[in-house]
C-alpha cells in the first residue's frame, strides 16, 4: 500500500463512509477551501502517453473530494500527489468504460444519501465554497463507480475465497474460560479431570490449594486474531465446552475451555471483501501499470 491509504483516496468509498456514518441532515458542515495558487487552468500538472491533467481538472477533482469528504486534507502536498496519481489512472481507464445501468443506479442512490446528509442550504454552501456545481459531483461519482465496476469484474471467486482464508481469524469471535497453572504436572492433571467430565467448579475446588497464576479467568467475545498464536491454533480446532491440553506460554501453563465461537461466513462478508480487493487492485494498477504510460508529474 502507498503511504497514504487508498481508502482515503477513493472518493466514492470515502464519501459512503462519511455520509452513511452521519444521521440526519447537517447544516453546520465546514467545507474546506482549496488553495489553487498553483493550479491555474493552463498549468499541466501531469502528462502521460495519450493525455494530460490540467490544473483546472485537478482543482475540480480536489473540490469534489472536499464536498464528499469535508475532512479530507485537500491542501496537504502528499495527499494531493496521491490524488493526482489516482486522477491520471482514472483518465487513462475511463475513456474505455461505459456507464452501465448499475453505475447509473449507484449514482442516483448516492445522491439520495447526499441529500439525506446535507440539506439544501448546506449543499449550496458547499458548491459556493468549493466553486463547483452539482454536475461536477455527478460526473465524478459516475467516474468512480465506473472504475469500481471495472476492478470488481477482475476479482474471481478463487481470489475471494483466498482472501477470506487470510482474514478468517479477524472474522471469528470466541468466548472461553482459561485456567493458568505454574507447573505442567498440575495443568496436565487438571486437564485430564476436565476431559473425563469433571465439572469446572469441582476442578477449581480440588486445585484450590495449588499455587496458580490465576485460578479462572473468562474472556468474552474476543476477536480470534487478537490472541496469541498458541491460543489461536487451539481455539480454531476446539469444540464448544471442550477443554484443551496444557498450553505453555512463558512460565505458565494454560487450559482453555471454549464457551462460544462465532465466525462470519464468506457470503456474509462478500461485499466488504470486494471493496477491500477493489482497493488492492487499484493500488496494484497504480504501482505496476501506471509507470508503463511514462507519467510525469509537475505538482509541488
Amino acid at each position: 500500500m502507498s503511504s497514504t491509504p487508498l481508502k482515503l483516496l477513493l472518493a466514492v468509498l470515502t464519501a459512503l463512509g462519511f455520509l452513511t456514518g452521519c444521521e440526519g441532515k447537517h447544516s453546520n458542515t465546514m467545507f474546506p477551501s482549496v488553495e489553487i495558487s498553483q493550479l491555474s487552468s493552463t498549468k499541466e500538472l501531469a502528462a502521460y502517453e495519450g493525455g494530460k491533467v490540467t490544473g483546472a481538472e485537478f482543482n475540480r477533482f480536489l473540490a469534489v473530494e472536499g464536498f464528499l469528504n469535508p475532512d479530507a486534507p485537500l491542501n496537504d502536498t502528499s495527499y494531493r500527489k496521491e490524488l493526482l496519481r489516482q486522477l491520471v489512472m482514472q483518465k487513462i481507464l475511463i475513456s474505455h468504460l461505459k456507464t452501465s445501468d448499475k453505475v447509473q443506479k449507484q449514482v442516483e442512490d448516492m445522491w439520495k444519501q447526499i441529500k439525506r446528509s446535507y440539506d439544501e442550504d448546506t449543499r449550496k454552501q458547499g458548491y459556493e465554497v468549493l466553486n463547483i456545481r452539482s454536475s461536477d459531483v455527478t460526473n465524478q461519482l459516475t467516474n468512480q463507480f465506473k472504475l469500481e465496476e471495472y476492478f470488481r469484474k477482475q476479482i474471481t471467486s478463487d481470489e475471494l475465497t483466498a482472501y477470506y482464508k487470510r482474514i478468517e481469524n479477524d472474522l471469528t469471535r470466541v468466548s472461553f474460560t482459561q485456567l493458568a497453572f505454574s507447573t505442567l504436572h498440575d495443568a496436565a492433571a487438571a486437564a485430564a479431570e476436565l476431559q473425563k467430565g469433571t465439572s469446572l467448579q469441582d476442578v477449581q475446588k480440588k486445585y484450590a490449594d495449588v499455587q496458580t497464576v490465576s485460578k479462572i479467568e473468562n474472556a468474552d467475545n474476543l476477536k480470534l486474531s487478537s490472541l496469541s498464536p498458541s491460543f489461536i491454533d487451539v481455539l480454531k480446532k476446539q469444540h464448544i465446552r471442550e477443554s484443551s491440553e496444557p498450553i505453555k506460554m512463558g512460565k505458565v501453563y494454560y487450559i482453555l475451555i471454549l464457551k462460544q465461537k462465532d465466525k462470519k461466513t464468506e457470503s456474509e462478508v462478500k461485499e466488504e471483501m470486494m471493496k477491500e480487493l477493489v482497493l488492492n487492485h487499484i493500488n496494484r494498477y497504480i504501482q505496476d501499470q501506471l509507470p508503463r504510460f511514462h507519467v510525469t508529474f509537475n505538482l509541488r
